[in-house]
């Protein structure tokens, strides 16, 4: 079904019903913003929330800061400019966490965004104000950003399917606000959330010929092998089965597997975070928060979390100190982390040039509790796999965990381009999935 099942009014009506108990719309606009020029447009009159990391002209644009409470960017973001030409409507700016850094969306503006599966857990970050939205029913699709599985993890937790495109073929660059250091450009990529995988294809079809950079490649991959990348002992989490479940599925939709030759799991997330470590100073070297500036309110913000300063939020200071904290001790030596990166890359590499895609969890733990999410060190790490390789990575639902009512998540990672086939065995996973469940 095309996405123009979603009507204006419908969504609004759930916006005014649900966003007061969830705070998925950080700013839900008064009047929506759309083109009257493109209402022929292929995304002619279908309602969205757009994450507010992107620019819009005239109306504020936050990154999830306080200190950006009252910013108001005279120009828009490409992203922004492509979904209003190509016709979609605005509803509003969707939550998120304060510098769009922290794996749960919590701000001093509009507070946490809970999960419509259950409200006392977090939605995820940083695009969880998106996937809330999505998942409720408020607007068709949110077109986010995925530093650290910042789609793709929100979409796994509140049961809908997040799309990364690889920086490669869909670059970010200076769009993003905050803005993002140049160094780690490749490490943060783009895309919708949506309730099923042909919503996906559609969003991206409409925009595809502005935001998808020229000459990008597209990879032939094997449409029937797959690689499947295995929890280790470490992140068997509260999905112990997922090896056996998933096997299943690849067999009801004839796809072969072999087992993923990658690094461990545990190795992957420590690559991931060594180098962030290691680079720190790399990191904050975009305009947003300098180092005399940052480390005062960091401090203030966790030693009073976040009542006397509301510069940055508590979750983001935590976060911020951790990295600075590693950078200082563990993590020292950015020739080594540059080393263990490179590696892990060229692993990947091997697997795409055989042809075949990555199967693996999106997230193998529950959505943590409000204010936890930061002490959950293993929870992110196969998001992270797709982001240090700069994969083209779908999110999609798969069940639920076992005694509860909150879903679960598989992901499929292919190289840089490959959105096509990435979605071509989303949908197949997808369609056998929705089979086995009705």
């Amino acid at each position: 079904m095309s996405l123009r099942r979603f009507t204006v009014a419908a969504c609004r009506e759930r916006i005014a019903a649900r966003n007061a108990e969830l705070r998925a719309v950080l700013r839900v606009l008064p009047d929506p913003d759309r083109d009257p020029g493109a209402a022929a447009g292929p995304l002619g009159g279908v309602p969205y929330v757009l994450k507010d990391t992107w620019d819009t002209a005239g109306i504020v644009t936050t990154g999830g800061s306080y200190r950006h409470r009252a910013r108001v960017p005279a120009a828009s973001s490409h992203a922004h400019a492509a979904l209003r030409r190509a016709g979609a409507v605005l509803l509003g700016k969707s939550n998120l966490c304060d510098l769009a850094f922290s794996t749960e969306s919590d701000n001093h503006l509009g507070g946490p965004v809970r999960n419509p599966h259950d409200p006392s857990r977090t939605a995820g970050g940083s695009t969880g104000g998106g996937a809330a939205a999505v998942a409720s029913g408020m607007a068709a699709f949110d077109w986010g950003t995925d530093f650290g599985g910042s789609i793709r993890a929100p979409a796994g937790y509140c049961g809908v399917v997040g799309l990364r495109l690889s920086h490669a073929a869909w670059p970010v660059g200076f769009e993003h606000f905050p803005r993002i250091s140049p160094f780690f450009h490749d490490f943060c990529g783009m895309g919708p959330l949506t309730t099923t995988v042909d919503d996906a294809a559609e969003v991206l079809a409409a925009v595809a010929p502005e935001l998808r950079a020229s000459g990008a490649p597209t990879p032939e991959l094997a449409p029937d092998d797959v690689a499947l990348y295995l929890p280790d002992d470490a992140h068997a989490g509260r999905w112990p089965s997922f090896g056996r479940d998933a096997r299943a599925l690849l067999a009801d939709v004839g796809v072969r597997w072999s087992p993923a030759e990658l690094p461990a799991p545990e190795i992957v997330n420590d690559v991931f975070n060594g180098f962030l470590c290691a680079h720190f100073p790399e990191f904050i070297e975009g305009e947003e928060l300098p180092i005399r500036q940052g480390a005062p309110a960091v401090l203030a913000s966790l030693l009073t979390w976040g009542r006397l300063d509301k510069r940055v939020h508590p979750n983001t200071a935590l976060l911020l100190a951790t990295v600075a904290l590693g950078h200082l001790t563990r993590y020292r030596d950015a020739a080594r982390a540059d080393e263990a990166l490179e590696h892990l890359r060229k692993c990947t590499a091997r697997v795409w040039a055989g042809g075949r895609l990555i199967v693996s969890p999106t997230c193998t733990e529950l959505p943590p509790k409000h204010g936890r999410a930061a002490f959950d060190l293993t929870a992110m790490t196969f998001c992270k796999l797709g982001n240090a390789v700069d994969a083209t990575g779908v999110a999609i639902p798969f069940g639920r965990f076992d005694g509860t009512s909150l879903p679960r998540s598989l992901q499929v990672l292919g190289p840089p381009g490959s959105e096509g086939a990435v979605l071509d065995l989303a949908r197949r996973l997808e369609r056998a999935i929705s089979a086995t469940r009705g």
